[in-house]
């Protein structure tokens, strides 16, 4: 029998605070990025035996946004394509500085890899309240909440 290789994503390290709140309201709102919360949300449902790697550039929600432009030279977040983040300079520098203290919290890395279960148990611990609105914010929180506590039920 062939080995079962486990499902890794890809999340920039503000990205996880908000597919766990989109997972706890069912999905995201039609918009330029729901198309890859929601595919990352069905993988969970389907399968939450997950390896998430953090990443500093595009991830598998980026990927699949509306507003990414092919572009051969690429951006500050990757490889031939940029976006309106990767041209607002201040955004790119709060984004840096929020992906920074998210991983210091977690006591990870670009480049980690950690399983789902113990990025959402290390979450409910490090990171109970958005404290920047890069994260989700105040407004976002009963969101959050909501999907740590759903999320945290496919292992029980």
């Amino acid at each position: 029998m062939g080995e079962i290789r486990k499902i890794r994503i890809q999340l920039r390290p503000y990205h996880p605070t908000y597919l766990i709140g989109y997972y706890g309201m069912g999905g995201h709102p039609e918009s330029y990025n729901s198309k890859g919360f929601n595919d990352l949300i069905e993988k969970i449902r389907n399968n939450p035996d997950i390896e998430v790697q953090l990443v500093m550039g595009f991830d598998d929600i980026c990927r699949k946004c509306s507003r990414l432009i092919p572009d051969e030279r690429g951006s500050i977040w990757g490889q031939r394509h940029r976006c309106p983040s990767s041209e607002n300079e201040r955004l790119v520098r709060e984004i840096h500085q929020v992906n920074r203290k998210v991983l210091d919290l977690l006591g990870l890395d670009y480049g980690s890899v950690i399983s789902l279960k113990d990025l959402v148990n290390l979450l409910k611990q490090r990171i109970p309240f958005l404290f920047s609105d890069l994260i989700g914010g105040a407004d976002f929180q009963k969101q959050y909440e909501k999907g740590l506590a759903e999320i945290s039920n496919l292992w029980k």
